[in-house]
């Protein structure tokens, strides 16, 4: 989605909100307070996946439309929250699906690559994901986005497979994704904090 739709779906979104979900996560006894408490929880068995997703979940506390909008807009990753991305340009660019062509830098002495992924957006609800192009085997995945606590807070959902098209043992990808899911949801929950800040600020400016 391109700066100026996503700003435009930002702006509706905060003027009507998120719809209410229709069902909650059933989290395990103990996540709650876990994630209440700022941690990360990975999973390295989906339930009902056919592929060996790693998965992720944190609690924001921010507005489920907050957190989408950083998610959806490719201007908050790039070198930010997923520093490894340095470049992309659309292919393709609606408010219900991309397709995103990112140049990706993964150690400074090895040669930058790109690959193309293609995203299905329900919007402030799910996001899935899809290598359709350039470099990697396979490379898929979701995000999925819930109000909790009356839309006061988002439970985040992020889960990916990568097969890099070329041999590596699946465990050492498996750990690659353990650290890489942590630092991008940490990443979203710190931005999502600034620009809570940005907002009231702004706010108090108005109302002073």
């Amino acid at each position: 989605m391109s700066a100026g739709l996503a700003l435009l779906a930002v702006a509706i979104l905060s003027l009507v909100g998120c719809l209410p979900a229709t069902s909650e996560s059933v989290l395990k006894s103990g996540e709650l307070e876990r994630l209440e408490a700022g941690e990360v929880i990975l999973d390295s068995c989906v339930k009902g996946s056919k592929l060996p997703l790693v998965q992720g979940k944190i609690l924001i506390k921010s507005r489920p439309d907050r957190v989408w909008g950083i998610v959806i807009n490719p201007r908050e990753f790039a070198g930010k929250i997923q520093k490894h991305v340095r470049n992309f340009h659309f292919l393709k660019d609606t408010p219900r699906n991309s397709v995103l062509d990112c140049q990706v830098e993964v150690a400074a002495f090895l040669p930058r690559f790109n690959y193309v992924v293609e995203s299905d957006y329900e919007p402030c609800k799910r996001i899935d994901f899809r290598r359709v192009g350039g470099a990697l085997k396979d490379f898929r995945g979701y995000w999925l986005f819930e109000p909790r606590d009356n839309g006061s807070k988002t439970l985040v959902t992020y889960a990916m497979y990568l097969d890099p098209g070329f041999f590596v043992p699946q465990w050492i990808i498996r750990q690659g994704l353990k650290r890489e899911l942590p630092e991008t949801l940490d990443g979203i929950r710190s931005r999502a904090a600034e620009l809570d800040i940005e907002s009231n600020r702004a706010l108090a400016h108005r109302a002073g």
